[in-house]
């Protein structure tokens, strides 16, 4: 039996902080390097190691198996410390029981009823836009999905005082973060950052702010469709206990956060996308013309918008809004013939699966074709994660596509989003991965009348 190659260890570790300046400097470069030097590789995460698993099968065997590779190493440890212990960052046997008390309010008759308020938020947001203004995308689509997140899930009005302090404490709770995942604890009075001497205080904001949603919903619940009245009357199949107060605040919490981040970006890379491939940015408005005739988007004309999911997904696989997340093994194992003892970290990128070129032909080109059916291998298509797979997949998955979808097909129906910035764009790997300023220039589209209304379309008009 032939001998397995030893697990070799990535270049340019230094003392007590291991990989720390590549994963925080370069991240994206630093990770793609990694594939060449075998199906496993080893990196310093501050003083301890990880392993990052560059074979697709590898991957998706540890994806698999979430008793085995639970939600643990730096990435969870320190999202716990930050945002609490709910759906996104539990372990194992909690994540058990949490779940199915969260699963219903996301299914597929929640979902439509959500897609009413996503598309009216998306309208109001182009109603204050003007032909030939330059606007922030990236920040644009981060505060409309704020606001959807807000009104959907929780039922709070879009002009409430909650969202502007979320705007502004949720990016500096992010990026402190992301720092701890990588600098040790004895370094981080050496990193004299603004963020960094914010981060307690954008805790402590944030803790605040969900305490807040959380009275106020628990006022009027009995009257509220919201997620969290939701979640306030369930009771646990077994014990029939509801979630208890600070459970209840954990998965407010990181809703809140899983909600508005990773859609936000995720819609700011498509429209950048967009408005650097005018070819496909035409194929994208002649579908949604062909099948919205100038009206508003619903639930109900996702199906059809076959084209557009296949922009969405393309650009999902381009860059992954989650890029890097960590797991930890519950007991000691084996994976690629290596044994591994229990509380082994590995870190596990999409992005740099997405980008593997054996999977991908061209991988680092924005081709929405390869989604047609049949384009692509099985093996490819299960290799595009971006909300996870297995038994910790995203439970918010369809809502999040729901709402890209939604959004783009409006957007795109009615508005030109031109890139002001002549120059590739180079994304940003923080908590998530960002487009960073995108400034945009908006030219509204010339009216045209509704094609073949409905009439649903004619009663929504009056």
């Amino acid at each position: 039996m032939p001998e397995l190659p030893v697990i070799r260890r990535a270049p340019r570790s230094l003392p007590i902080a291991g990989h720390a300046l590549p994963l925080l400097v370069q991240p994206l470069e630093f990770l793609k390097s990694l594939p060449a030097l075998g199906d496993l590789v080893r990196v310093g995460m501050g003083p301890s190691d990880a392993y990052v698993p560059c074979d697709p099968a590898l991957f998706r065997q540890i994806l698999k198996d979430t008793r085995l590779y639970d939600k643990g190493g730096l990435f969870y440890d320190r999202g716990r410390e930050a945002v609490g212990n709910g759906l996104v960052t539990s372990r194992w046997a909690d994540h058990r029981r949490q779940r199915p008390l969260m699963q219903p309010s996301f299914d597929h008759r929640h979902i439509g009823h959500y897609a009413e308020l996503m598309a009216d938020e998306t309208d109001a947001m182009m109603r204050s836009w003007r032909s030939g203004e330059i606007v922030d995308i990236d920040q644009a689509m981060a505060r409309l999905t704020l606001r959807i997140t807000t009104r959907s899930l929780f039922s709070v009005p879009a002009d409430h005082t909650f969202v502007t302090q979320v705007e502004k404490w949720l990016p500096i709770l992010m990026d402190g973060f992301f720092l701890r995942m990588f600098v040790p604890a004895r370094l981080l009075p050496l990193v004299p950052t603004k963020t960094n001497r914010q981060y307690p205080r954008a805790i402590a904001e944030m803790r605040k702010l969900t305490e807040e949603i959380i009275d106020e919903v628990r006022r009027k619940k009995d009257e509220d469709p919201g997620l969290l009245a939701s979640l306030m009357n369930a009771r646990d199949e077994t014990t029939g206990e509801p979630l208890g107060t600070q459970e209840l605040f954990d998965q407010v919490l990181i809703l809140l956060i899983a909600g508005s981040e990773t859609t936000a970006t995720a819609l700011a890379f498509t429209f950048q996308l967009l408005g650097t491939h005018p070819e496909i940015a035409a194929r994208l408005r002649e579908e949604v013309d062909g099948a919205l005739g100038g009206r508003t988007p619903r639930f109900e004309d996702l199906s059809g918008l076959t084209f557009t999911r296949q922009v969405l997904m393309e650009s999902l696989r381009l860059y992954p809004p989650a890029w890097m997340f960590t797991r930890a093994t519950s007991t000691a194992c084996e994976l690629g013939g290596h044994t591994f003892p229990e509380g082994t970290t590995f870190l596990l990128s999409p992005y740099v699966l997405h980008h593997d070129p054996a999977l991908f032909p061209r991988p680092e080109s924005f081709d929405p074709d390869r989604w047609r059916p049949g384009a692509m291998s099985d093996v490819a298509r299960r290799s595009v994660v971006p909300f996870g797979a297995g038994g910790r997949k995203c439970i918010g998955d369809q809502f999040a596509i729901s709402e890209a979808m939604l959004a783009i097909a409006a957007i795109a129906g009615r508005w030109d989003l031109t890139p002001v910035r002549d120059r590739p764009l180079r994304p940003i790997a923080r908590a998530t991965l960002k487009t960073g300023p995108l400034p945009m220039r908006l030219r509204e589209r010339p009216h045209e009348p509704v094609r073949s209304a409905t009439t649903n379309d004619l009663r929504d008009q009056r």
